[in-house]
């Protein structure tokens, strides 16, 4: 049940969200922002299902990363604030910051990821 209100109330967001010339740029970016973490691990980030119903690509000490909803793709760049061989630990247990998410949903995820690299 909790589920299905989650649900209910994301798609009053994005049925909102389709009227792109009402919404300020800024109101867009609080959005997209929100959607991924400011400091994450990439294991985090899996575990968020983005590794199986999206996309999280290491390209060099940048993370690129593409979430998949019923509406659409989200992208975002995270960059590495650590590194294996500072820690110790595995890639994917070093901390992430958030560099750039997308304000729009883009329809594959494909054309996610190109912005992704666009980015970079």
């Amino acid at each position: 049940m909790t589920c299905y209100i989650l649900r209910l109330e994301t798609y009053m967001y994005m049925a909102e969200g389709n009227n792109l010339h009402t919404e300020s740029e800024e109101h867009k970016m609080k959005n997209a922002e929100a959607r991924w973490p400011k400091t994450t691990t990439m294991e985090h980030l899996d575990e968020m299902r983005f590794g199986t119903s999206g996309a999280i690509l290491r390209y060099g000490e940048q993370i690129l990363v593409v979430g998949m909803e019923c509406w659409g793709f989200h992208a975002a760049v995270y960059e590495m604030v650590e590194t294996p061989e500072e820690t110790g630990l595995a890639d994917i247990e070093c901390r992430l910051n958030l560099v750039e998410a997308a304000t729009e949903l883009f329809e594959d995820g494909g054309h996610a990821m190109a912005w992704c690299m666009k980015r970079i």
